[in-house]
């Protein structure tokens, strides 16, 4: 598909209009329409056109204000409070608009780089180079001992919140490589029975959560203390704080309780 550096239309097109890590709502808590894009023009960075999905994405000046009527939402809140289709849109349009804005010049030649004609790509009219967006892809995954659950708290969470194991895949890895690699490095465990479970995009910054689960094996938890806070066995009846409903963390664990 083309993407249009340049809106020749905003009518009848769903518009995200983000700021950072957050995205401008109505007084409903939905996407903002087009119409509060006019009085943001002076502080619009980057957009983007997705005609596949009739959807329009805006990035805005880190110093930009709400108009009136209109709030800016943690997108996070927002997925939240959203259906999966809604997400995938929404996490589409933040993660081509950021990647335009961040992709402005060949990495070979230096060039000026110019939207590929039929492609969700970048190319270089001098030495011909494609860009692609960057997704990175990471492991979730909940695993199980028994009645038990391990869940862990992340060294950079201040709410008290309780989640499952994740990490990034590295170069030449595949998925259940990665998985065993993670789960190993971040509590000293070794796991098996490994399950594909779903998936999600998660645009911060452009990562697509593969989860799955897995039983424990062996192994006593020691924790990578510059990676985690904490990490324990819990029962159903005794669960902490949670990862809110709409995040793929929360859907593994209550089908682990509720399926399983």
């Amino acid at each position: 598909m083309a993407l249009l550096g340049h809106i020749t239309s905003w009518e009848g097109k769903r518009t995200y209009i983000f700021r950072g890590r957050e995205i401008l709502t109505d007084q409903g808590g939905d996407a903002a329409d087009a119409g509060a894009v006019a009085s943001l023009d002076s502080l619009i960075l980057q957009t983007c056109e997705d005609p596949a999905c009739g959807s329009i994405g805006v990035m805005l000046d880190p110093a930009a204000c709400a108009p009136e009527g209109y709030a800016f939402t943690a997108v996070p809140a927002y997925f939240f409070a959203h259906n999966d289709e809604e997400n995938a849109r929404a996490a589409r349009m933040i993660g081509l608009a950021r990647w335009l804005d961040a992709n402005r010049f060949c990495s070979r030649c230096g060039q000026p780089l110019q939207l590929h004609g039929s492609e969700s790509a970048l190319a270089c009219p001098a030495c011909g180079s494609l860009y692609f967006p960057r997704i990175e892809p990471c492991i979730i995954t909940l695993i199980s001992r028994g009645d038990e659950i391990l869940l862990l708290r992340n060294v950079r969470d201040r709410a008290g919140i309780y989640a499952c194991l994740a990490g990034f895949v590295e170069i030449g890895e595949t998925l259940e490589q990665a998985l065993r690699r993670e789960v190993l490095e971040e509590t000293g465990l070794e796991v098996e029975n490994i399950r594909y479970a779903g998936s999600q995009g998660w645009p911060f910054p452009d990562q697509l959560m593969i989860a799955f689960y897995a039983d424990w094996k062996s192994g006593e938890i020691r924790i990578q203390e510059s990676e985690i806070a904490d990490a324990r066995w819990f029962r159903r009846d005794a669960l902490p704080p949670l990862p809110k409903p709409g995040s793929i963390a929360w859907r593994l664990i209550n089908r682990r309780f509720n399926n399983h």
